[in-house]
């Protein structure tokens, strides 16, 4: 009875202190996939830096996960968008959005805010460059295969597919489509990070692995990267690590690879970047997350 009523009263002061935040990053996510048209993505976003630029900065602003926004990158591509182009797209959009930045403020402060939104613009720009550098001067090196149909999203995920929608969209079916998609791992992130805080003694993290040491960061990276939480559930999670010792630098090299990968996104990543190309993606994720979180320990 004991543990019940810790986790009771952990999960409901944590739902009390995220759920206003969750809702106006809902709303926000709404207007913006209104408003924000896919034509202009697939007018703008043909391929160069400025192209990576642009792709970046978009998937950062449009709300969904990695599976949620595939459909959109295979767009960019039949539409003769370079590789570079749909890497940047890729990574930028699982890493950031409208409602995620304001649970990150909300949960995690400024610092984890301004660096996360930091380390999506430079990620996927680099990212970007490494396979617009491949595709012009190691053509031989990527095997994509040819353009494949659209595929909806990834069960599990938590988003409402790749389909088209007949009509315009309008802002409270879309804000309650938010609100249906992503509430079953709202709670699911706040009764895991309320799970940790009340069964993992305070002294675990820091005895065991260190607070901050290189076996930190090669915890949370090798358990960040595989573990795909769709978008939100890794704030209360990455909040809860961070109360049971773990640094902030490993806890921020958590929070970018928990959201990046999953088993379906990489699947589907195949038909548009290549095996090889996959591989490079991959290795990426984890550099990028350790580095990240390397530098983040510094601020």
């Amino acid at each position: 009875m004991g543990y019940l009523y810790a986790f009771a009263k952990e999960f409901l002061t944590l739902t009390r202190l995220v759920l206003p935040y969750f809702l106006g990053g809902a709303a926000v996510g709404a207007a913006l996939d209104v408003f924000v048209k896919p034509e202009f993505a697939l007018k703008h976003l043909r391929g160069g830096w400025l192209s990576m630029a642009k792709a970046s900065i978009l998937g950062m602003v449009l709300p969904g996960c990695s599976c949620a926004t595939m459909p959109m990158a295979a767009g960019l591509r039949r539409k003769g968008a370079d590789l570079g182009t749909v890497a940047s797209f890729l990574l930028a959009s699982p890493l950031v959005s409208p409602q995620t930045l304001v649970l990150t403020w909300a949960v995690l402060g400024w610092k984890f805010t301004a660096a996360r939104a930091l380390a999506a613009f430079c990620g996927a720009m680099l990212i970007g460059a490494i396979f617009l550098w491949l595709e012009r001067h190691k053509p031989g090196f990527l095997d994509i295969p040819a353009p494949a149909p659209e595929k909806n999203c990834c069960s599990g995920c938590g988003c409402s597919g790749g389909e088209e929608e007949e009509g315009a969209k309008k802002f409270w079916p879309v804000f309650m489509d938010i609100l249906k998609d992503l509430s079953k791992y709202f709670v699911l992130g706040m009764a895991i990070a309320s799970l940790l805080t009340v069964l993992i003694p305070p002294d675990a993290i820091p005895r065991y692995i260190g607070s901050s040491g290189p076996l930190a960061y090669i915890t949370a990276v090798l358990l960040g990267v595989p573990l795909y939480v769709c978008e939100g559930e890794e704030i209360p999670l990455t909040l809860s690590l961070l109360k049971l010792g773990l640094g902030p630098g490993p806890a921020f090299a958590f929070l970018l690879g928990s959201v990046g990968t999953c088993i379906p996104t990489l699947i589907m990543s195949q038909k548009l970047i290549g095996r090889r190309g996959l591989f490079v993606y991959a290795a990426w994720w984890v550099v990028f997350s350790f580095g990240a979180g390397a530098l983040f320990s510094f601020f």
